[in-house]
């Protein structure tokens, strides 16, 4: 059998796992819901102390500008010559949308391609820009999830639901498919050609920001989840579980992850934290890092569509 039908088959294939992922994670939520009234559930939101609140939200606008820093490189490695205000923007839109929407073609890309091709970049320039920062976001995870994952603690018996060896065996792996991408950029010196788009080679001084900026992406992320929780459970722990729901959800494309993000994250540290506070906190988590930054990407791109259409009357 050809590679080509094996990745074709498994295309076919990645609808079915998300509708099944989704299908379990909502039995399991379900069940964990059944088990508090509304009224509980509303009193432990009431509960959470507005100074996490504060905190959380303020980490959730560094994260979102940290992610302007994908457009911004990957900018750079094309030449599009781009403000730093309207990277951050459409920056913004597009993550804020593709977090909850999901579909990132549909979203994130489609937002891209309309905002940046209004300010004259190329169709070309601007799928490598998207292409890079798909790279930029994985190379991270790789880098980051490969050291976490790698490294035995005791907390992964004591304190989570997961095999300490089976996280150690991905660990190793995304550490190894980081390592072999960083040899293969360091010493590729001719760009590769996918159809009629030319994709530069990133290099090692490049690929090493591309690695810090989604680092930094991932850590800032969890930490909004984590100053929520904290102090019943540690930032390690919290960073572990989040890596590993976050990767889940977003291998399903169901919107946001939801269900299956809360599903996995309910699971691994419900021995730690009580349900209900668990069912809370990720309440407010999800309000606060995806549905408030929607709203407010919604009235952003309302505003431009607007302006753009008295620009093209004039």
């Amino acid at each position: 059998m050809s590679l080509k039908r094996v990745f074709s088959g498994l295309r076919r294939l990645s609808p079915l796992l998300g509708i099944f992922l989704f299908s379990v994670s909502l039995y399991f939520l379900a069940r964990e819901l059944s088990k508090y009234s509304i009224e509980e559930i509303l009193s432990k939101i009431g509960s959470i102390a507005p100074s996490k609140v504060a905190i959380a939200a303020l980490l959730t606008v560094v994260a979102y500008i940290n992610l302007s820093l994908y457009d911004f490189l990957s900018a750079r490695m094309t030449g599009a010559k781009l403000s730093y205000s309207r990277l951050l923007m459409t920056s913004f839109i597009g993550y804020s949308l593709s977090k909850n929407i999901g579909f990132t073609f549909l979203s994130g890309t489609s937002v891209r391609l309309r905002l940046y091709g209004n300010w004259q970049v190329g169709t070309g320039r601007i799928l490598v820009m998207i292409m890079l920062n798909y790279l930029t976001f994985w190379l991270g995870f790789a880098a980051l999830g490969g050291l976490v994952f790698s490294t035995r603690a005791g907390f992964f018996t004591e304190t989570l639901r997961i095999q300490p060896d089976s996280l150690q065996i991905l660990g190793v792996s995304l550490l190894s498919i980081y390592l072999v991408y960083f040899l293969v950029v360091t010493l590729r010196k001719k760009p590769f050609h996918l159809s009629n788009l030319r994709i530069p080679i990133p290099g090692k001084i490049f690929t090493l920001a591309q690695t810090f900026v989604s680092i930094l992406d991932w850590m800032l992320s969890a930490a909004v989840l984590y100053t929520l929780m904290f102090p019943a459970i540690g930032y390690r722990e919290v960073l572990t579980v989040f890596l590993i729901s976050q990767f889940a959800g977003l291998s399903s494309q169901i919107p946001g992850g939801l269900g299956i993000f809360e599903a996995i994250t309910l699971m691994t540290l419900s021995p730690a934290i009580p349900g209900d506070d668990l069912i809370a906190i990720l309440f407010v988590y999800r309000l606060i890092f995806y549905l408030i930054p929607l709203a407010v990407a919604v009235v952003l791109l309302s505003v431009e569509e607007l302006r753009r259409r008295r620009r093209d009357n004039t």
